[in-house]
C-alpha cells in the first residue's frame, strides 16, 4: 500500500482486552487500518502459547501471528491500581474498547463502562461474553463448544442416527467476533450523530442463534424440529443430499428440482446415459407432500454417485459450470493454500515477523478500492510500551 494512502479506519484507536472469543473482531479492525493496542498481562497474552507452533518452544505461535496481525502491544497488570490509571488515560485517547471478561469483572476494577464514560465519553465499550451482560446465565463460564450447543447449531451438525457434533474450528468465537465488530462500527456511526459512545453488549449464544436460518423458522412457523442431515441439506423434516464422493475427494452438488434438467443434459453430453426422468424430478418439491419414496431416491442417487465417482473434483467443477449445474469441490486446507482463485485476488500476504522471520499469512477477506487492507506483523510482547504510554499521558484528544 502506498504510504500516502489513508486506510479506512486509520483515524481510530482500539483498545483490545479480549481473550480468544473476540480476537477476530480487533484483527479485522487492524486490517482496516485502526490503531489496535493489544493489552497483555505480565508474561503475555494466553494465545501466545497456543498452537500450532513454528518451533518447539512456546514463543512461536502461528495462531498469535494470525489473530494479532497489525496490532501494537503493551503490558498492563489489571490487578494493580497504577495500571488501572494507565488504562483510563489510554481510554481518553481511544475510540473503542473491546473486552471479554465476565460481567462485572471490569467494573470491580473501576474499569467498567459506567466508570469510564464520564472521563472518556467518546468511548465505544464492547463487551463480548457467552450469554450477555444480563439474564440467569450471564455469569456462567463457557467455551467455543458451549457457544455451538447453547446457540443451537450443534443440534443440526452430524448424522441423524448419531449424537450432535461440534464444527471442527471455532465458529462460535468467530461468528460472535464478527457480530461484535459490526456492532462497534454501527455504534461509531451513532457517535457521529450524537457525539457520545455507548456500551455494546454482545452475547455468543444470541449470535449463534441468529445463524440458524430456516431451521429456527420451521419450528417457529410449523413446530417442525429440523433434524441433523449429515452430508445433506435439511428442509424442515426432510433432507436433500449435497455431499458426494468423487474420484479424488468430495464435491457438493445441490440436488434440488431446478438442478435436475441441467444434470440430465450434462450426463447425456458425457455419454453417461442417465436413466432418470429429468422432467419428473424437476417437478418434485423439496418439502411437503409431493415427495418421492425411498426407493426412487436410492435409484436416482445410484446414478449420480456413479457419474461423480468416475471423475475428479476439479473436472466436475469446471464441466458442471459449463452445463449450468451448481457443483463445487469440497476444498481441503491444501486446496485453499493452492487455490488459483485466492492467488489471483492476492489473498495471501508475505510478512516479516520479528520473531519468526518471513511468513505467508492470510490477508484481506475484502477489497476496498480507495482504502486498501493493511497487512502488518503481530507485535512482540510489550513492543510498543513506551511510545504508547508516553503519548497517552500527554495527548490532548482533538475529538471526532
Amino acid at each position: 500500500m502506498s504510504q500516502t494512502t489513508q486506510a479506512a479506519l486509520s483515524p481510530y484507536r482500539v483498545i483490545d482486552l479480549t481473550a480468544e472469543i473476540g480476537g477476530l473482531s480487533t484483527k479485522l479492525l487492524a486490517g482496516l487500518g485502526a490503531d489496535v493496542i493489544r493489552i497483555e498481562p505480565p508474561g503475555g497474552h494466553v494465545t501466545r502459547r497456543r498452537g500450532p507452533m513454528q518451533r518447539e518452544d512456546e514463543d512461536s505461535s502461528l495462531y498469535w501471528v494470525q489473530m494479532n496481525a497489525g496490532k501494537r502491544s503493551i503490558m498492563l497488570d489489571l490487578d494493580q491500581e497504577q495500571d488501572h490509571e494507565r488504562l483510563r488515560a489510554l481510554c481518553e485517547t481511544a475510540d473503542f474498547l473491546f473486552e471479554s471478561d465476565a460481567p462485572g469483572a471490569m467494573a470491580a476494577r473501576g474499569l467498567g463502562y459506567d466508570d469510564l464514560r464520564e472521563r472518556a465519553p467518546q468511548l465505544i465499550y464492547v463487551s463480548i461474553t457467552p450469554f450477555g451482560q444480563t439474564g440467569p446465565k450471564s455469569m456462567w463460564a463457557t467455551s467455543d463448544l458451549i457457544g455451538h450447543v447453547s446457540g443451537g447449531l450443534s443440534s443440526l451438525v452430524g448424522d441423524p442416527d448419531r449424537a450432535p457434533l461440534r464444527p471442527s474450528v471455532e465458529q462460535a468465537y468467530n461468528i460472535t467476533a464478527l457480530n461484535a465488530g459490526s456492532a462497534a462500527l454501527i455504534a461509531l456511526h451513532a457517535r457521529h450523530l450524537s457525539g457520545r459512545g455507548q456500551h455494546v453488549d454482545v452475547s455468543m449464544q444470541a449470535a449463534m442463534a441468529n445463524t440458524l436460518g430456516n431451521a429456527r423458522l420451521y419450528y417457529e412457523m410449523d413446530g417442525i424440529v429440523t433434524e441433523r442431515a449429515g452430508g445433506a441439506r435439511a428442509f424442515a423434516d426432510r433432507a436433500t443430499r449435497i455431499i458426494y464422493s468423487c474420484a479424488d475427494g468430495y464435491v457438493a452438488f445441490v440436488r434440488i428440482p431446478a438442478s435436475m434438467r441441467a444434470l440430465h443434459r450434462w450426463m447425456t453430453a458425457e455419454d453417461a446415459h442417465p436413466g432418470f426422468d429429468a422432467e419428473k424430478w424437476a417437478g418434485i418439491s423439496i418439502a411437503g407432500n409431493n415427495l418421492p419414496d425411498d426407493d426412487e431416491v436410492a435409484e436416482l442417487e445410484f446414478e449420480i454417485e456413479a457419474f461423480f465417482a468416475a471423475r475428479g473434483a476439479q473436472s466436475l467443477y469446471e464441466s458442471g459450470q459449463h452445463h449450468g449445474v451448481m457443483i463445487c469441490p469440497v476444498n481441503t486446507m491444501q486446496d485453499i493454500v493452492d487455490s488459483p482463485q485466492l492467488a489471483a485476488r492476492g489473498f495471501f500476504d508475505e510478512i516479516d515477523d520479528p520473531e519468526l522471520g518471513r511468513l505467508t499469512v492470510p490477508g484481506a477477506p475484502l477489497k476496498m478500492s480507495a482504502t486498501p487492507w493493511q497487512t502488518r506483523p503481530a507485535p512482540t510482547l510489550g513492543q510498543h510500551q513506551d511510545e504508547i504510554l508516553t503519548a497517552a499521558a500527554s495527548e490532548v484528544r482533538d475529538g471526532d
